[in-house]
């Protein structure tokens, strides 16, 4: 009887500082980047706007700025719109995370993915190296967290 290697799909997504790796059911669409609506005087300095998305107002944000870094959109942008992690999604079913490109595709398994030691930012739950590549699982609570306000916020 031969051993069943459980394969996850998931997404590196770029971003100035290197790669976030997200499991592919956690992203709902990747969409090009477009300008954001930002009416909120008093909304954190990683928040970008509101991406207008199926008929529904999304809030966006940076994780560079997240994770207290410099960010700026390249000419390559993309906006991926992460589904909630909540337990209580109904105010935020969605948020959108800025890229800088395209984001690719990945298989993993539990045997090619390292856990590393680094010391962490407030928007990183763990730092992995995947098949030689390093990558950063994002704090998806802190990130819904820091933008929730924000929807209640708007008008």
């Amino acid at each position: 009887m031969s051993e069943v290697l459980e394969v996850i799909s998931s997404f590196y997504l770029p971003v100035m500082d290197g790669k976030l790796l997200l499991p592919n059911v956690s992203v709902a669409e990747v969409v090009d980047y477009q300008t954001l609506e930002n009416s909120l005087s008093d909304a954190p300095d990683s928040y970008l706007g509101t991406l207008d998305w199926r008929g529904m107002r999304v809030p966006v944000l940076s994780f560079e700025k997240a994770n207290g870094h410099q960010f700026e959109v390249a000419s390559n942008s993309r906006i991926v719109v992460i589904n909630s992690v909540s337990a209580d999604n109904t105010q935020l079913p969605f948020f959108g995370i800025v890229t800088q490109g395209i984001p690719r595709l990945v298989k993993i398994t539990e045997e090619s993915i390292e856990n590393l030691t680094n010391k962490l930012g407030p928007a990183e739950s763990a730092q992995v190296r995947v098949d030689g590549e390093y990558a950063v699982i994002p704090n998806l609570g802190f990130l819904e967290a820091l933008v929730l306000p924000c929807v209640n916020n708007k008008a």
